[in-house]
């Protein structure tokens, strides 16, 4: 009943404070419509677009308002609309734009008009870049399409969830958005709608990034780059309204998904965007962006309509969907730290701004106003106007002494986002529903309707939604109750995860309960319990593991584990179980070396600065040897013999393997400076830093301690990043460096290992790994120092050629090196190609021990092998 009051008040108010005023249809003199035209009223900074019918709707207050519609190829028309509290009907034509076709200028330089254009306009984009330090709008956002084809494979099961072939799609979403520099955005989501089950909040991100900057690793043709991947080309210029703009055709150099094509429209004086027509195409999907910008105030223009097309088809589906986006009430707050009078009177020197151009002059950026001016900028002068510009900006900028690192990006939805009636959309939806929007609309609204007015009927749909199935009970499945805060999850009679074989448990069942209750002020609980037994050996394992977040902004938590299970003597980094089945079975190659341990730990974590945590463990664990209880195999292709339980080492001192206690604390300190986070639900999530991560972690084993056998110090230092750099690609590295102060008694579990992936079929791509070393080959208690670098790049070596460059494949170059007391110096090298059919990666490597070369490798990557039975993540 409280739902119902609040729909009704919601609907009441918004029909009657803000009235319906003009409505129509925009169409060239042909009467052909013309869709996603923008109807935009200056002097309130509120607009809509027309749909691709050409129809449009505008809701304004009382009075004459002065409207604004341009398309791109057509020319802006002003006209004056009278409000008086009806609605009006008010159709509108635009007639063709008219280009001015460029005159044939021959520079020194060969080069067309176009360079010069948007030299300025790349120097500029730093300018505007900066120029708005705040703004407020709204914006409304409808995403529609439809499968073309959906595989018979899978037809009947999407069909269950709402998903037919031809089926319209549709989601609305209206939004209240502010955005500060330099990235932080809140989102209050007024209100959401959808034909599918789930709520989309949609691609708002798109809609609050810049042109001027690069896009998900799409090159910008406004990037300080631009010019190494574009070629420019001037098609025309025209007038729109007072302004001259130049319209640019956008031509990549080479063949790549990480670049445009099409057109932007540049204009003159200003250098800033009036509107793109671009094309995004990879392998799978292609995108075309339509932005079309307006000015706000009197200096700024802000882009008032975003048109996204997209096609996508893979492994038999195709599908189409559209987003159109129209942005509004606009209320923009220019950069105060920046002096814009300098790029306000660039145009023109007339006597009402003498004084201020005089005052520039005298100030030292006259050069920068010069540069701006010139006719035919040079690429020597584009650079050095680009550096000045970036200098006068960056100057302004005062230098904070305590840095602002939270990013206060927030998605808010309103209680009353999922509650709005099919009235009120029809009453303030801005651009109107196509005829086919409407009726994918229709079964969905009469759901609604009956909801909202039939207590029976919603009861029934609510029981529906939280009735117990049966079927989980075989195959696993969450339940989720009071509003998705408390979850219960149950891996099922046929749990994969928990199916395994091994030469020592032999054939592996198990399954997994969880529970999970999570609050909105950022407190979080889990408790796990795994259960497996081993045919082999005649063992049941089980454990639990205990999470307690008691504090979301200092990510704080207490863990808590126990219980008994089998495990890896290297258990940070060694093998994969998935790996080491596809070894024993098919290669008769058990990798896999381990021991049983009856354990608890107890650990606490949190952050004692920003970027910066503690950790303290301590571990008491009974550890005992193991032994090999199966043969089996289905396929012995080299003729192997499987080896014993014990690590596969020359002289190996099998003591180190016996039964044991073990009490050992660990501590860690790991820092990041300057680490920029966001605050979700009451959570603090760390998002990026410039600075590399510091780690100082020890390790002690205390002797007699629970009747502790083990008696070591270990100190490890290390540093790690995972960076982009311009134009290179992406480069991760990670350098540790460790000790051994203590070694009076350490078993092999306590042993530093180094991780190895040595057969052929490899389990990830990781760039902290070396992939030609045996497993547990090198493990030290001597001193040790080891380097793992890469760098991806879409284009390295392969993927320059023609028929490999559009693919969404990427290569790898890696180096590993490794220096253990006692041992040869180890390092090698290696080439990947990743991500082939978005699956599979291939290496080649070769290692050296000194100055000799020892070995050469080829490896290939196959999901579902990855650490903790997950699959991999495919590329560097």
């Amino acid at each position: 009943m409280k739902e119902f009051l609040l729909t009704l008040l919601i609907t009441t108010t918004t029909l009657f404070s803000y009235p319906q005023c003009i409505e129509g249809k925009v169409t060239d003199p042909s009467g052909n419509p013309i869709p996603y035209a923008t109807i935009y009223a200056t002097g309130i900074s509120k607009g809509t677009t027309s749909n691709i019918e050409g129809n449009y709707k505008l809701d304004l207050p009382p009075g004459k308002h002065k409207l604004t519609i341009r398309y791109l190829g057509y020319k802006t028309r002003e006209l004056e609309a009278g409000c008086m509290g009806n609605t009006q009907k008010l159709d509108i034509v635009l007639e063709e734009q008219l280009y001015k076709i460029p005159e044939v200028r021959i520079l020194a330089s060969g080069e067309d008009p176009a360079y010069s254009i948007m030299r300025k306009a790349v120097a500029m984009s730093y300018y505007y870049l900066n120029q708005v330090e705040e703004y407020d709008c709204r914006v409304y956002i409808k995403g529609s399409g439809k499968f073309e084809n959906i595989p018979r494979l899978v037809k009947k099961s999407l069909k269950k969830e709402g998903i037919e072939e031809g089926k319209v799609m549709i989601m609305e979403n209206i939004t209240d958005l502010n955005f500060k520099l330099p990235n932080i955005i809140e989102q209050n989501v007024i209100s959401l709608r959808s034909t599918m089950d789930e709520n989309d909040e949609s691609p708002m991100q798109y809609i609050t990034l810049s042109l001027y900057n690069d896009i998900d690793g799409i090159i910008s043709p406004l990037s300080r780059d631009a010019f190494s991947y574009y070629k420019f080309q001037l098609d025309a210029s025209f007038y729109d309204q007072d302004y001259l703009v130049h319209k640019i055709k956008i031509i990549p150099r080479r063949e790549g998904f990480d670049l445009y094509s099409g057109h932007i429209y540049i204009v003159e004086g200003f250098w800033h965007l009036h509107s793109a027509e671009l094309l995004v195409e990879q392998k799978m999907f292609k995108i075309k962006i339509n932005q079309v910008y307006s000015p706000v105030n009197q200096e700024v223009w802000m882009p008032i309509s975003h048109n996204f097309d997209i096609e996508a088809g893979a492994m038999g589906f195709d599908i189409k969907f559209k987003y159109v986006a129209s942005v509004s009430n606009y209320n923009v707050r220019l950069n105060s730290k920046l002096d814009h009078s300098l790029y306000r009177n660039m145009l023109m020197e007339t006597k009402a701004n003498m004084d201020e151009i005089n005052r520039i002059a005298q100030s030292g950026q006259n050069e920068i106003k010069q540069l701006v001016q010139k006719d035919d900028l040079t690429k020597k002068e584009s650079r050095k106007l680009k550096k000045l510009i970036k200098e006068n900006i960056d100057e302004k900028e005062e230098k904070k002494k305590d840095l602002e690192l939270k990013n206060n990006n927030i998605n808010h939805i309103e209680d009353s986002a999922l509650l709005r009636s099919v009235e009120y959309w029809d009453s303030i939806r801005p651009i109107p529903l196509t005829f086919d929007e409407f009726e994918g609309y229709k079964i969905k609204d009469s759901i609604q309707v009956r909801m909202e007015t039939d207590s029976t009927f919603r009861d029934s749909i609510e029981k529906t939604d939280s009735k117990f199935r049966w079927n989980k009970v075989l195959t696993g499945g969450s339940f989720r109750y009071a509003e998705g805060k408390h979850r219960f999850y149950y891996g099922g009679l046929i749990d994969l995860g928990h199916i395994n074989y091994n030469t020592v448990e032999g054939l592996q069942y198990g399954m997994e309960f969880n529970y999970t209750y999570r609050t909105d002020s950022g407190k979080y609980f889990r408790l796990s319990h795994d259960i497996d037994y081993a045919f082999g050996r005649e063992r049941m394992t089980n454990d639990f593991h205990l999470t307690y977040r008691y504090n979301g902004l200092k990510r704080a938590y207490i863990f808590a584990d126990g219980g008994r299970k089998t495990v890896d003597f290297d258990n940070r980094t060694g093998i994969t179980e998935n790996l080491n089945l596809i070894t024993t079975l098919f290669l008769k190659d058990n990798h896999l070396k381990l021991y049983q341990k009856d354990y608890f730990v107890l650990a606490h974590r949190m952050d004692i600065l920003n970027g910066m945590d503690f950790f303290a463990r301590f571990e008491y664990a009974e550890r005992k040897q193991l032994y090999n209880h199966s043969d089996f195999y289905v396929y012995d292709p080299f003729d192997n013999d499987f080896t014993t339980n014990i690590p596969p080492v020359d002289n190996f001192n099998t003591d180190l393997v016996s039964d044991h206690n073990a009490s050992i604390v660990d501590f860690r300190i790991r820092w990041t400076p300057e680490y920029y986070y966001r605050i979700n639900d009451g959570v603090k999530r760390y998002r990026y830093s410039r600075f590399p991560t510091f780690t100082l972690h020890y390790y002690k084993g205390i002797k007699d301690l629970f009747g502790s056998d083990v008696d070591y110090d270990r100190l490890e230092f290390s540093v790690r990043q995972n960076k982009s750099i311009r134009r290179l690609g992406r480069l991760n590295y990670n350098l540790t460096a460790g000790s051994f102060l203590n070694k009076n008694k350490a078993y092999f579990a306590d042993y530093k290992h180094f991780g190895t992936n040595s057969p052929f079929i490899i389990s990830a791509s990781a760039g902290n790994m070396f992939r030609l070393l045996d497993y547990y080959e090198n493990s030290t208690i001597e001193n040790y120092f080891e380097a793992h670098a890469s760098l991806t790049n879409d284009r390295i070596v392969l993927k320059r050629l023609p028929v490999l460059n559009k693919t969404l494949m990427n290569e790898t170059l890696y180096f590993n090196y490794l220096s253990v007391t006692g041992n040869k110096q180890y390092y090698e090298f290696g080439y990947g190609l990743n991500q082939i059919f978005l699956m599979f990666n291939v290496e080649v490597f070769v290692g050296f021990e000194g100055a000799t070369h020892e070995y050469t490798g080829l490896k290939i990557g196959i999901p579902f092998v990855g650490r903790n039975g997950d699959s991999i993540t495919i590329g560097g």
